[in-house]
């Protein structure tokens, strides 16, 4: 099957203004709907969970900075101009005032940065512009003077919410976030992605697992949609956040917070069969987001991040999609989906035999070839020596608790061989199955 134009629905959901609460989020959701059928699932502003308060929309109205009465900026011209929820402000200050309200990106001087802290630290709002490090650098003593002109009104936050059924009701989640405005790769790469894998999990006539795909402003957006779920949250059984996947750095895996469940070990498996070296952390030591959201107390869901962060254009005017790579997103796109049907392919099998068995006999035929070591020691490669090893133990691996995910993980092997060769042993009643859960 081929690919799906990942970019192309980056470019589609790209021209909005998103935050928490704003229209331009109301806007786009059709676009949203135009790639998945997402129930649309609403919070008013003023509502709060655990302290987390869903905020007003901000509209801006005028924003300039003045100095000896002459316009210098105008904070309208760019949809980062102005810091997200800056309060009105209006009056005659200081150039030390004014810088102290003024922020800019190091990395790239001539962009403008995503000012958010006011979403997340509503007892500290406070105005603020965003402007090019250039124009920060040029400002000199002078008359400055600010006219700033906002209006806070009332909402809602909207959360997508697209559901795959599968023949379990044990529940797979995925999430990317849509309160950025003007970023492509933080985060409507990982918006795309999720749209991508979901249109692909379509195709699959039958799924052992159901698959659901979350689309919510960060940590606001996720704490109040996962606690209006009720009991029904306790169906979920892992989760995998899609956070700034599409730029060319590295593919990286965060795993969860106890780092051992199925999911962190089918990622860790897929991952390095990308690459060997591939970069791999603990819980919140690559990236912070919403892993916090599923993976705290009382729902404990085992959470991985996927992410290419850092990147240069992190949070400013230069995340567009033209700076977003094809190979990058559609290796991310393998990735997600290669461990998705490592765990749809996941069993657990009990040794049903006793003592050991000829696996060359042509009853099993189940002996894979592998050069004898020290006689051909020149062509025994490494995959050849952890195969031998696999096949010596795995009598002994069969006990009931070890899933071919584990002996994969173990033994450093493809878990999709893994799993084939595991059913060669079921079919050939040297094995049976044993229900274990996902986690």
């Amino acid at each position: 099957m081929m690919k799906p134009e990942i970019l192309e629905i980056i470019r589609e959901l790209y021209p909005f203004a998103y935050s928490v609460v704003s229209p331009e989020n109301d806007r786009a959701l059709s676009t949203f709907r135009k790639h998945l059928n997402f129930d649309i699932v609403e919070f008013s502003s003023g509502l709060e969970c655990n302290g987390w308060i869903i905020p007003k929309h901000t509209e801006v109205r005028r924003a300039n900075i003045y100095k000896n009465g002459t316009a210098i900026y105008d904070g309208l011209l760019s949809p980062l101009g102005v810091g997200v929820s800056s309060p009105s402000f209006k009056g005659h200050i200081s150039l030390a005032n004014l810088k102290s309200h003024l922020f800019y990106s190091e990395v790239n001087p001539e962009a403008i940065p995503y000012h958010w802290a006011n979403l997340y630290r509503p007892v500290d709002r406070d105005w603020a512009f965003c402007v090019p490090k250039t124009f920060f650098d040029s400002l000199t003593e002078g008359d400055y003077a600010v006219e700033l002109e906002t209006v806070d009104k009332d909402g809602t936050m909207k959360v997508l919410d697209f559901t795959l059924p599968g023949k379990s009701s044990e529940t797979i989640l995925l999430n990317g976030h849509n309160c950025h405005p003007w970023q492509a790769n933080d985060d409507l790469s990982g918006c795309a992605i999720g749209i991508a894998v979901m249109q692909a999990l379509q195709s699959r006539p039958k799924l052992k697992y159901t698959y659901r795909l979350v689309i919510a402003p960060e940590l606001i957006g996720t704490v109040h949609w996962l606690a209006n779920l009720g009991a029904a949250s306790t169906d979920f059984i892992g989760a995998i956040m899609l956070k700034a996947v599409g730029n060319a750095s590295p593919l990286k895996l965060q795993h969860s917070f106890l780092g051992v469940s199925q999911l962190d070990r089918a990622a860790s498996c897929i991952l390095s069969q990308f690459n060997s070296d591939y970069v791999a952390g603990a819980f919140r030591t690559i990236y912070g987001n919403d892993e916090t959201v599923f993976d705290s107390p009382g729902y404990e869901i085992p959470t991985i991040s996927l992410t290419r962060f850092p990147f240069s254009e992190y949070h400013t005017s230069f995340d567009t999609p033209d700076r977003v790579c094809v190979n990058a997103l559609n290796e991310t796109y393998d990735a997600v989906l290669g461990i998705l049907d490592a765990l749809e392919l996941n069993q657990t099998l009990r040794f049903a035999a006793k003592g050991l068995v000829a696996l060359s006999h042509e009853r099993y035929k189940l002996y894979r070839p592998a050069p004898a070591p020290g006689i051909d020691k020149d062509i025994y490669p490494d995959k050849n020596r952890r195969w031998n090893l696999l096949m010596n133990c795995l009598p002994r691996e069969l006990d009931g608790k070890a899933s071919a995910i584990d002996l994969a993980y173990k033994y450093g092997l493809p878990v999709h061989e893994v799993c084939v060769y595991l059913d060669a042993w079921r079919e050939k009643a040297l094995a049976i199955s044993v229900e274990r859960g996902l986690v």
